[in-house]
Formats: structure tokens, sequence, C-alpha cells
């Protein structure tokens, strides 16, 4: 993989694990807040998420610090997958602080 697809690689994965990091800490608060059951509940789904979202992230940027490969796709397809993957971790990220922001 070239110095290139391996920056914009290594950049996706590490702006996909900073927001996944963001939103797994929201969600754990959620756990153990004074929400009803259900609602912590549905947070600890969703930090289970964000935390495969982050060691998948971590993974990666270890597999091209090693290998220099991204497996298991080429590099094009790569990217677009990942970058789905950024952008649901980071709108998910964007409702999180915009939830933060309204309550204050």
């Amino acid at each position: 993989m070239s110095i290139t697809w391996r920056a914009v690689v290594a950049g996706l994965e590490a702006a996909t694990a900073m927001c996944a990091l963001l939103n797994l800490a929201y969600f754990l608060h959620r756990v153990i807040s004074v929400d009803s059951p259900t609602r912590r509940a549905a947070a600890l789904v969703l930090a289970l998420l964000s935390l495969g979202t982050l060691a998948e992230s971590i993974a990666v940027m270890a597999s091209l610090e090693t290998t220099g490969h991204a497996p298991p796709f080429a590099p094009a397809a790569w990217v677009v997958a990942r970058t789905i993957s950024l952008a649901g971790t980071g709108f998910i990220s964007a409702l999180i602080l915009k939830a933060i922001g309204d309550r204050k």
C-alpha cells in the first residue's frame, strides 16, 4: 500500500477511533445514570457497538503499522467502507455533542 493510501486509511481510522471513544464514554455514563432500565439497556448496547468500532479501528491502525496493509480489501474499497463507518460514528458523536450542549 502506498504512503498516500496508508495516510488516508490511518487518518480515517484515527478519526473513527476518536468518535468511538467519545461515544463509548457517553453511553457508559448513561448506563450508570438514573435513566429507566430500558434506556440503560439501550445505552449498554450502544456502548458495546462503540467499543467494537474502537477496537476495529485500533486493529486496523496496528495492522498498518506492522504490515503496511489494511486487510482484507484493496485500498480504494477499504477507504469507502471505512468512510461509511466513520460517517455513522461521527453522526452519533454529533448527536451526543448536541445533547450535551442542549443540557447547558
